[in-house]
């Protein structure tokens, strides 16, 4: 009896061992598990905060390229405008540029049948207003035409100026017209009116 009472104690003694063991690899795997569960955590952190670290790296050199770029298209169109504004506005009087420009415009237009030549371009010393950032340089011109280029003329003068073409800023001071071939008349071969005009245009530089 005592024997068997012993075994039992054993027996006892072997699950109790067994429980606190289950009880000890429990609570070991448990606070394994927590440990694993934050160490997995930081490293994901870790992994988080270095694309977070790539991104913003990427983003400032992003936005660094944009700044430059936009800087060099700032200066670059700062020239454009610079340009343009020395053929509107020039500092000299740029008589040959302007005398181009002129003969451009009166042999695109003069046709046989629709006549516009120019003739006696003169310029005259430029002459300084009271006031303003500007010069004024006259030009004169004596010019044979039928009445429909003479209004081309008129529109060439009016639409001078523009830095999107970067035409020599021009305006009309004075036109003087004579009938010189009426239509019909024996010299006449446009079938047109043709006019003889004096025209005094102003140019201007810029101080």
């Amino acid at each position: 009896m005592e024997k068997l009472k012993f075994l039992k104690s054993k027996d006892v003694q072997t699950k109790i061992y067994l429980v606190l063991s289950v009880i000890v690899l429990l609570i070991m795997g448990y606070y394994s598990y927590m440990n694993f569960s934050k160490f997995f955590s930081m490293r994901e952190q870790i992994s988080v905060n270095e694309k977070l670290h790539s991104a913003l790296v990427s983003t400032d050199q992003n936005v660094g390229d944009e700044l430059k770029k936009v800087k060099e298209e700032g200066s670059a169109l700062e020239q454009k405008i610079k340009n343009e504004i020395e053929l509107v506005l020039p500092k000299t009087e740029s008589h040959t540029s302007l005398t181009r420009a002129i003969e451009k415009f009166s042999n695109d237009i003069n046709r046989v049948k629709d006549p516009f030549m120019l003739s006696n371009l003169t310029y005259s010393e430029p002459e300084i207003p009271e006031s303003g950032n500007y010069n004024i340089l006259p030009v004169k011109m004596t010019i044979h035409s039928t009445y429909s280029n003479f209004y081309k003329f008129l529109d060439f003068i009016d639409n001078s100026g523009a830095l999107s073409d970067g035409s020599r800023l021009l305006d009309v001071q004075s036109i003087v017209i004579n009938f010189v071939s009426p239509k019909g008349s024996e010299d006449n071969i446009s079938g047109q009116d043709e006019i003889n005009f004096n025209a005094s245009i102003n140019a201007y530089i810029r101080k």
